[in-house]
């Protein structure tokens, strides 16, 4: 038997009679704020293929125009999610609730520590692999591949020199400006322009790719390649998300 109460106070009671808050996720809320108030959406947005991070910050009921989502059926499963008192994915839950309670620049000596450090290593592993596989599939993908490996190559440019500017420039900038200027706001404004950048060459991936599936005919680095690339990209999300939607709007409150 399993009591579920909902109260006009917006929790419920599980079977366990674990007091939760009750999801409340609305057609008038944007990606980027279903994440924030609920980390735990950010499996199943990433197996739709929804952007939350970048071009996240438009109600639901204005994104999905097109018909391409069903928008109630979208809701409601999020609202299922967010209610679920264990995280489908508890490490970037925890990420992302232990990120919003740190100042700005522990939030920048995270960013630093964490996601620049984290990328850059997958950056190496995968443009190693890439080469790899190109030569050993090159004749039956070699079209797909050489498209691939450009492109990664581009994105991996970008990202290194991002990584930089916000190094040695601007989050040194944010640390000792405790009281945003302008010019380190108009800074921070490139920042979130480069990341739509990015955030494009993304998109371009996933539609080279099929999304990172695998071609039947291929081996297991081929496999392991698009694996290692799938999770570099939900890192980015995660890492970009975190910058746009915290850090920065943080900052520029002060």
């Amino acid at each position: 038997f399993i009591f579920i109460y909902k109260t006009d106070s917006e929790f419920v009671y599980d079977n366990s009679l674990t007091l939760r808050r009750y999801a409340m996720i609305t057609a008038k809320m944007s990606l980027a704020d279903i994440v924030k108030q609920y980390p735990q959406t950010i499996p199943y947005l990433n197996n739709l293929h929804l952007d939350y991070c970048c071009g996240g910050h438009m109600p639901l009921d204005e994104s999905f125009t097109d018909g391409s989502i069903d928008l109630t059926s979208l809701i409601n499963e999020l609202n299922n999610i967010a209610s679920q008192p264990v995280p489908q994915n508890k490490e970037s839950v925890e990420s992302i609730e232990d990120f919003e309670k740190l100042s700005v620049n522990e939030m920048l000596d995270n960013l630093e520590a964490t996601h620049h450090v984290t990328e850059r290593e997958m950056m190496e592993q995968i443009e190693k692999l890439l080469n790899k596989i190109l030569i050993v599939h090159y004749q039956h993908h070699g079209a797909e591949l050489t498209k691939i490996h450009n492109l990664f190559a581009r994105m991996k440019a970008e990202l290194e020199e991002h990584f930089a500017k916000e190094e040695r420039l601007i989050f040194p900038l944010m640390r000792s400006n405790h009281h945003p200027d302008k010019e380190t706001l108009e800074l921070i404004s490139e920042l979130e322009g480069e990341h739509v950048d990015v955030g494009d060459m993304i998109k371009e991936m996933q539609e080279l790719t099929n999304n990172f599936q695998v071609p039947a005919d291929t081996c297991v680095t081929y496999a392991n390649t698009f694996k290692l690339m799938k999770d570099f990209v939900e890192d980015i999300f995660v890492h970009v998300f975190k910058e746009n939607s915290i850090t920065f709007p943080e900052y520029a409150e002060q």
